[in-house]
């Protein structure tokens, strides 16, 4: 039925249109989460649609976005259809430029930390994402930005940019953000540099810049990512972080720890362990604890199962 929907929906969609395709997957949770205070239930549904189709040149051209992402059909003000929810490319030659809601230039070329549970939290969540702590990015929000990617043998360069409306990082006014990196690979190791900047909105606020060092290696079953950021005018002085995942059979063990050395004190430090199972044909049996040294933190836990389709 899958395989008929979808070429169903190709046909439709790309009628006339020569190497173009319109496909559908899917994702979905249930389970249990332990906010530190109360368990509640937790589940969700998703849909997604992934664009993609060739020119008569040779170039690629594409977009995904999910259901709920669509956009708000009263307002129009969120959403794919404005360009703030999921995203839209085009690559040749020259690399790929992809616009809409994309990772900052670090972030793209490096990744997350490994991410732990069925909800797939990392990098500071362990408390309802209230001490959320970006990995390799100043920018948390969802806005309108563009992403550039070019890689050539072992060197791989990126460049992103927001354009800042509507988006309030804290100035009260629409801030962008501004950011370039570079990664050299060889083997199964990765390292490179990154460089950001917020361009605050708002009379008396420096910019904030932030210098990262990132580092991902591979070792088997094993991945190991671990990173460095220096920060000049902003809340914090420095971050680091480091995060391994193994996997042996259908087991996936998965964990983390993040700190930030805060300007003038308040000091944290985030961490957490899950564990994956395999239950095949697209389910993952899933669970994760977590928590910080904030003085009157609990930890945070979920359990549950994971789908793909």
């Amino acid at each position: 039925m899958k395989k008929v929907l979808i070429a169903t929906t190709a046909l439709v969609m790309t009628a006339g249109v020569a190497a173009a395709e319109v496909s559908l997957s899917g994702n979905g949770r249930m389970g249990v989460v332990y906010d530190g205070a109360d368990w509640e239930f937790s589940s969700r549904a998703r849909v997604v649609f992934t664009l993609s189709g060739t020119t008569d040149g040779g170039l690629e051209f594409g977009g995904s976005f999910r259901a709920d992402q669509a956009g708000d059909g009263a307002t129009g003000a969120w959403g794919a259809d404005t360009g703030n929810a999921g995203s839209v490319y085009i690559s040749g030659a020259f690399g790929k430029i992809s616009m809409g809601d994309v990772a900052s230039a670090p972030e793209a070329l490096f990744g997350d930390l490994a991410s732990v549970g069925y909800m797939g939290d990392s990098q500071g969540t362990a408390n309802g994402g209230t001490n959320n702590i970006p990995y390799l990015t100043l920018d948390d929000g969802t806005q309108s930005a563009l992403l550039y990617t070019y890689s050539a043998g072992a060197f791989s360069v990126a460049a992103s940019m927001s354009d800042g409306i509507g988006e309030d990082l804290g100035s009260g006014g629409d801030d962008q953000v501004y950011a370039v990196a570079g990664a050299y690979t060889f083997g199964n190791y990765t390292v490179g540099l990154g460089y950001e900047v917020i361009d605050w909105d708002a009379a008396g606020v420096d910019n904030t810049t932030q210098l990262e060092l990132a580092a991902v290696a591979t070792f088997g079953n094993t991945d190991v990512k671990a990173y460095y950021a220096d920060q000049q005018d902003g809340i914090i002085d420095a971050a680091f972080g480091i995060s391994a995942a193994t996997t042996f059979g259908a087991t996936t063990v998965a964990g983390y720890v993040q700190q930030i050395d805060a300007i003038g004190g308040g000091d944290v430090t985030w961490y957490g362990i899950g564990v994956d199972y395999d239950l095949g044909g697209g389910a993952v049996l899933s669970g994760a604890i977590q928590d910080d040294d904030v003085t009157g933190s609990d930890p945070t836990a979920n359990f549950g199962v994971r789908f793909s389709f």
